[in-house]
């Protein structure tokens, strides 16, 4: 006999599992590449002491995820709302690689300034540069999939920078003492930290990531200019 086939509830409980299956799996991909910027920040400096490397982190952190956030905000609801989608996606991923380059030329700078003799290899950052130009084309597809979107950006829970620094915050306050307390012991104690922070934040990001929500926001009836009327 032939096994009974599967028919979908109908009102959509497959569909909203399914939707709430891809959601999670995103989330956790988010957060390993949440991990592996800190872990990438955290050994930015190689051998430098541990308090130059929680200083550099601190100071991107201070000017990263204000900046993002922010741009990513406004050019989001633009290009959803946008009838020319083409030069709004262009702003948002100029927005997002100057942002990053802001935050870790900061970095840099400081790491100069506080050990101006220090021999620093450009393979590091020269890395981090090409593989934000290789997700290039992940952004757009992202950008594009958030235009064809139901609902307006605006009704969207959104993150909150002071919760995410906070956090981070203490992740690296964390990092600092255990490096602390390793470096006697350990000959490769920042790497080790290093593979610290991306366990950790790899692990219990997506579990903690409803804390570093808003406030359900208010609902907006905009549509796309796309959208059919």
């Amino acid at each position: 006999m032939n096994a009974p086939r599967h028919t979908p509830a109908p009102d959509g409980t497959s569909t909203t599992t399914t939707a709430a299956a891809t959601t999670a799996r995103k989330l956790r991909l988010r957060y390993v590449g949440i991990g592996l910027w800190m872990a990438f920040t955290w050994c930015g400096e190689g051998n430098a002491p541990a308090w130059e490397h929680a200083l550099r982190t601190l100071v991107i952190l201070l000017i990263l995820p204000p900046l993002l956030l922010r741009a990513n905000r406004h050019l989001t609801h633009k290009l959803y709302e946008s009838a020319h989608p083409g030069r709004v996606i262009a702003q948002l991923i100029t927005a997002r690689i100057a942002a990053v380059t802001i935050a870790f030329g900061a970095g840099f700078l400081l790491g100069h300034l506080l050990d101006p003799q220090a021999a620093r290899s450009p393979a590091l950052p020269a890395l981090g540069f090409l593989l934000l130009l290789a997700s290039i084309p992940a952004q757009v597809r992202h950008a594009h999939r958030t235009r064809t979107a139901t609902n307006h950006p605006a009704t969207q829970r959104a993150l909150s920078a002071p919760r995410l620094i906070a956090t981070k915050l203490t992740l690296i306050t964390t990092a600092l003492l255990a490096q602390l307390l390793l470096t006697p012991y350990l000959t490769d104690a920042t790497f080790a930290v290093a593979a610290a922070l991306f366990l950790t934040t790899a692990t219990l990001g997506p579990k903690a990531h409803h804390r570093f929500l808003l406030t359900d926001p208010t609902p907006t009836n905009e549509k796309p200019a796309h959208a059919p009327t």
